[in-house]
């Protein structure tokens, strides 16, 4: 038991780290499908990762010794089906007809394993039945899988990191496991009752779509600015290296300017109103007054933002780094710069602040070309 606790602490150590890495990817995942990350649909997510992640130190911890493992000599799998009965029988002391064997043979290893095994997975079946509404025979599937994995995780000694296996694939681990998932599927009604109602978790998410939040907008943002123009402009850059023209390739205009233009300002353009990360989060620029779109407005708001808005404040941070650098005979120029930056990213800021206070859902360039953001989220049936 001891160790059991100590491979939960383990998890509650880790889980945070994990969280974080994981918070994007969910975030673009539940705005595709939902529109909204709500608090109640956060919490159901995070203790299925915090669940998955005690699960799996538990298959793999304690780590021993690469000399240990080494010198192991112990089979590496079990392939006889029910061994574990034999093992019961064997090893625990049960004796049928002597009751007072009953309740020692239940504290034994022999017993307590394979009920570990089975109660190691019913998580997991809640969890595909409640959260993802899988079917019986699916929630069977899987379940499986999750234990084939963990089993081949135990066999391939860590992926190969150890010379051999330090613990026992064994085929009764993966009947249990699979019966554990199961059981969870089955026992859903009775769990979910702790939980966020699925259907009213659902439909707050579709109410809550319908206004595009700040978070909602920078995941898109983050997928535009940070992957798709990225990606764009590695693109153009290997085009010039193949070439021969690596100076070229390193130009502003090309790693920069150029891939902007073509997959933030051209895509919207020819879209009518959407990138690549608004389509994501489905969401689109639309006109704040009656009528079309025109696609000088789509130009001019997405210039304002990544021709000017950000490369001020990424200006801003990069003169603040030289502030802290720089010899003393540039720093009155480095300030002097620091000052018109600072004011203007001020400007920024406050716009920011104030659209928060007044619930104001554009920001300045919104209101100069007279755009907004539209939900286009369907809801499912």
């Amino acid at each position: 038991m001891s160790l059991y606790i100590s491979n939960i602490k383990s998890a509650i150590i880790i889980f945070p780290v994990l969280a974080i890495l994981l918070t994007i990817p969910l975030l673009i995942i539940e705005y595709r499908h939902y529109g909204s990350f709500t608090f109640k649909r956060a919490f159901v997510l995070y203790t299925m990762i915090f669940y998955l992640l005690a699960a799996y130190l538990m298959v793999i911890l304690p780590l021993p010794s690469f000399e240990s493992v080494i010198k192991l000599t112990s089979a590496k799998a079990q392939l006889i089906p029910f061994n574990f009965v034999h093992d019961f029988l064997t090893e625990s002391g049960f004796a049928l007809f002597r009751p007072a064997t009953w309740v020692g043979s239940l504290k034994t290893i022999a017993f307590l394993q394979p009920v570990f095994n089975i109660l190691l997975i019913i998580p997991f079946g809640f969890y595909l039945r409640y959260y993802f509404r899988l079917s019986f025979k699916q929630t069977i599937m899987l379940s499986f899988f999750l234990s084939l994995f963990f089993e081949l995780t135990q066999l391939s000694g860590l992926y190969w990191l150890y010379p051999r296996s330090y613990r026992l694939f064994d085929v009764d681990d993966l009947m249990m496991n699979t019966l554990g998932g199961t059981l969870g599927w089955l026992i859903t009604p009775l769990i979910a009752k702790i939980f966020p109602n699925r259907e009213k978790l659902d439909s707050a998410s579709y109410r809550q779509a319908k206004h595009i939040g700040w978070l909602r907008r920078l995941v898109a943002l983050f997928i535009d600015y940070m992957i798709v123009s990225t990606i764009c402009s590695l693109i153009i850059e290997t085009v010039f290296y193949l070439i021969g023209h690596q100076q070229i390739a390193h130009n502003p205009f090309f790693n920069y300017i150029l891939p902007i233009a073509i997959a933030l300002i051209l895509v919207p353009v020819i879209t009518d109103g959407q990138t690549f990360g608004k389509s994501i989060v489905h969401i689109k620029i639309t006109n704040y007054e009656t009528g079309p779109l025109s696609r000088l407005k789509i130009a001019l708001r997405q210039s304002m933002i990544y021709y000017f808005t950000l490369p001020i404040c990424l200006a801003w941070v990069k003169q603040a780094k030289l502030l802290l650098t720089v010899d003393a005979s540039r720093t009155k120029l480095n300030a002097f710069v620091m000052v018109i930056l600072s004011i203007i990213v001020l400007g920024f800021v406050l716009d920011f602040f104030a659209a928060l206070v007044t619930r104001r859902d554009r920001l300045f360039y919104d209101l100069l070309v007279h755009t907004k953001q539209q939900n286009t989220l369907k809801k499912r049936k």
